[in-house]
């Protein structure tokens, strides 16, 4: 019987027996980290090898270094306590993780912060309410044409722009409104990098202004809760920005200058390193935003453990905790809140693109280009035809394998110090009252193996060694870390762990998502990658639609890396339910059938929390969010 040590494992693996080599590609440096499994028993302790490759040219070094882990478990230290802050008098330091803090930037279609609806800086359409429904924002109401083929939006008015740098925009109209969408969406703005550009190509077109409050825009794909989501400060929704601001200042000023109508109003951003934001001259329009705290400074930490530091010394008021770093706080003296769910971890298996023609935008209907993800034989990627009329059962029972390899309760319980949850397919949480024993993937290598040993080994192979457990039936394969979240680079790194144990060549692949996006745009990725994909939210409601970026739809946007004629048709029921009930039924039927592909297995579901100090913060809450793990700062409030 074929089972892993958990010792071992924990040591050998997800602390990182790797060999990484550094590459150049675009002019950055990108680190792929190789599982190797050296270690061995030195009086008492384990030794974890690590092989560190660079390449220099032509040439390539290997150096070796050997590590000594402690085989007993650490004593658990005293709790740490609260100290008297070091923080300017009325002023609010957060450190949030992540490395992608950015710019200034105040235009949607260059990407703007998806943020800034969140922090207060601009606003949106909706917000959500306790019961999952809507509250009216900048949109005061909204109809429905009966055949649902479009919509009519009614907006608040007398709202105020931010004055930035002395230009005063005025009131926002619905011409800011349109424009703000229209910037954004990639069919009405084919220039468009903005983050939800493919998702609103494949929703709506163009966005009109009828009068200073109307507009109406017609549906490109009809989703009956786009104003929880795409139109809603909790879902992915776009910033409200002035349209004058562009016309009358241009592209170069709009590119520095945020002009939005939030509460807090942006006083220094200081690229990728922090920004201060501060409550605007008078009253805010709406009474519930007006903030409690007058000054807010947000730095960029992307070391966990250096944002713990920061938080224990007093140097920041607020910081977003890992949960195995949570658990060394003493919550009588520190808080913890949330924005109401953790955020799933999850593999998607990119490069099995099963559409043949696009389903919507201007192209719908015509064929799609040759796909490049099935030029080579890749064991995980089922390509109709090209390698054999059983390619596409092969690869899905490739798939289940490496599905089946993961220790979800130990990865659990190893990086999050068993304050998460395991996820076993990604969207779906496994402690909702639908969920059901029959989606899970139970850990089972022996399985794993068998599986693989199945097939006909006539896959591409890589360099794996035929050496292994698996012989002949052995390959090559990478997994791609989602940049900007040592979370998830060390569960990739415990997903290729997982998979060396069972004989695979595996690596890890560490880099910025800047370089990864034009091949999710692009749909040319094959390597499994390690994501939340949009919606791996546990706050996400079942009857969600989902799906929407697994299909042509988001062609020339984002998308999961794997495209279905079944999950188009799915995803449009969910989208197209007049009922819960119904919604709920479609999603059910999308679950079964990704499980039964296994193009999305789960891994992890990460508390996403925040903690304040005490000492000088009063209360801080957030409002629920299917998105966003940081937001609703207007609600901090000092002592």
């Amino acid at each position: 019987m074929f089972k892993l040590d958990k010792t071992r494992l924990i040591f050998g693996l997800l602390i990182g027996a790797a060999m990484t080599a550094v590459i150049a590609c675009g002019g950055e440096t990108i680190t792929v980290v190789e599982t190797v499994i050296v270690d061995r028993e030195v009086k008492g302790d384990t030794v974890v090898e690590t092989v560190v490759v660079t390449e220099k040219g032509d040439t390539v070094t290997l150096i070796a270094t050997a590590t000594s882990v402690p085989a007993e478990v650490e004593e658990p230290q005293e709790l740490i306590k609260a100290p008297t802050t070091k923080t300017p008098a009325g002023t609010v330091v957060v450190a949030i993780g992540g490395d992608n803090l950015g710019a200034e930037n105040g235009r949607g279609a260059n990407q703007a912060s998806d943020g800034y609806k969140n922090i207060g800086i601009a606003e949106t359409m909706f917000r959500r309410s306790p019961d999952d429904n809507h509250l009216p924002w900048i949109g005061k109401s909204f109809t429905i044409a009966p055949d649902l083929s479009s919509a009519t939006i009614k907006i608040q008015t007398g709202i105020p722009f931010q004055v930035v740098d002395g230009f005063d925009a005025g009131d926002l109209t619905a011409a800011d409104v349109a424009f703000s969408m229209n910037d954004h969406n990639g069919a009405t703005n084919p220039e468009s990098i903005g983050g939800q550009a493919g998702d609103f190509a494949g929703l709506w077109g163009e966005w009109i202004a009828v009068d200073d409050e109307t507009i109406t825009f017609d549906f490109v794909a009809f989703d009956g809760t786009w104003q929880l989501d795409y139109a809603n400060q909790s879902g992915q929704a776009f910033n409200v920005f002035s349209e004058q601001a562009l016309l009358q200042k241009g592209e170069d000023w709009v590119a520095d200058h945020v002009v939005a109508t939030g509460p807090f109003q942006i006083e220094e951003w200081l690229r990728d390193e922090s920004y201060t934001i501060v409550n605007r001259p008078g009253t805010h329009w709406l009474p519930e935003l007006e903030p409690k705290s007058e000054r807010v400074q947000i730095i960029s930490v992307p070391e966990p453990a250096t944002r713990l530091a920061l938080l224990r010394t007093g140097d920041v008021d607020i910081a977003s905790i890992e949960p195995k770093d949570a658990a060394k706080l003493d919550l009588t003296t520190f808080t913890q809140t949330d924005a109401g769910g953790s955020t799933q971890v999850g593999l998607f298996f990119s490069g099995n693109l099963w559409e043949d023609t696009y389903a919507g935008g201007p192209q719908k209907g015509e064929t799609l280009p040759v796909k490049a993800t099935f030029v080579h034989d890749l064991p995980w990627i089922g390509s109709p035809g090209k390698h054999g009329d059983d390619d596409l059962d092969q690869a899905k029972a490739i798939r289940r394998a490496l599905a089946l390899a993961i220790d979800r309760d130990l990865v659990n319980d190893s990086l999050v110090a068993g304050l998460g949850q395991p996820v076993h397919v990604m969207y779906f949480s496994a402690s909702h009252p639908n969920w059901d024993a029959k989606w899970e993937y139970a850990y089972d290598p022996d399985e794993a193996i068998a599986l693989i040993k199945a097939q006909d080994p006539d896959y591409q192979k890589g360099s794996a060694s035929k050496d292994g457990i698996l012989g002949e039936h052995a390959f090559e394969i990478s997994v791609y870390a989602q940049g900007g979240s040592p979370m998830r680079d060390e569960v990739a790194n415990a997903v290729a762990g997982f998979w060396a144990d069972i004989g695979l060549k595996t690596f890890a692949l560490h880099f910025s998502y800047q370089t990864f996006r034009p091949t999710v745009v692009g749909r040319t990725n094959t390597h499994p990658w390690v994501t939340g994909c949009d919606k791996g939210k546990e706050s996400n409601p079942w009857h969600f639609p989902k799906g929407l970026v697994q299909t042509t739809l988001t062609r020339g946007g984002f998308g999961c890396g794997f495209e279905s004629p079944v999950i188009l048709d799915l995803y449009t029921q969910m989208a197209e339910a007049v009922d819960v009930a119904t919604a709920t039924a479609a999603a059910t039927t999308y679950l079964d059938y990704v499980y039964d592909q296994n193009l999305q297995p789960g891994i992890v579901a990460v508390p996403d929390a925040f903690y304040f100090n005490n000492s000088k913060v009063k209360s801080f809450h957030m409002d629920v969010a299917g998105s966003s793990s940081f937001n609703s700062i207007w609600n901090i409030e000092i002592r």
